[in-house]
C-alpha cells in the first residue's frame, strides 16, 4: 500500500474525524474505520468524481431525474385511485351507497396517507429552518 505524507486544512482533518467517529457510533470498529482507511475512502470517491469529469458520461442525471419524478408521481397518484376504489368497495361490502360517506371515508385514508409521507419526510430529510 502507498504512503502519501499529505497536509489538510484544519476544517477537513475535523470533517473526517466527525465522519470516521460517526462510523464507529454506527457500529464499526477501530480497526474497521480509522482516519487513514477513510481519507483513502475518500481519496478514492474524489478520484471517480474527477475522472468522470474528464469523461462523457453515458448516464443523463437530469433526464433520470425527470423520469423519477414522473414514476414517483404516477406511483402517487394510483396510490389514490386504489385508495378510492377500495374505500368504495368496502362501504359497499357493508351496504353503505351514500355519497357522502364515500367522500368522507375517501378523505380520510387520502389524509392518513399524506400524514404519513409527511412524518416520513421528518425522519429522512433535514428541516429548514
Amino acid at each position: 500500500m502507498g504512503r502519501l505524507g499529505i497536509y489538510v486544512k484544519d476544517k477537513i482533518e475535523r470533517e473526517i474525524r466527525d465522519i470516521v467517529q460517526i462510523e464507529i457510533q454506527n457500529g464499526a470498529t477501530s480497526s474497521e474505520v480509522n482516519v487513514s482507511s477513510m481519507c483513502n475512502e475518500l481519496l478514492r470517491l474524489g478520484l471517480l468524481v474527477y475522472k468522470s469529469r474528464e469523461e462523457k458520461s453515458a448516464f443523463d442525471l437530469e433526464g433520470w431525474r425527470r423520469d423519477l419524478i414522473k414514476k414517483v408521481t404516477g406511483s402517487r397518484e394510483g396510490i389514490m385511485i386504489l385508495t378510492a376504489l377500495v374505500s368504495e368497495m368496502y362501504l359497499k361490502i357493508n351496504g353503505e351507497n351514500s355519497v357522502d360517506r364515500i367522500d368522507e371515508l375517501v378523505s380520510q385514508n387520502v389524509t392518513a396517507i399524506n400524514e404519513a409521507e409527511a412524518a416520513a419526510e421528518k425522519l429522512h430529510f433535514l428541516k429548514e429552518e
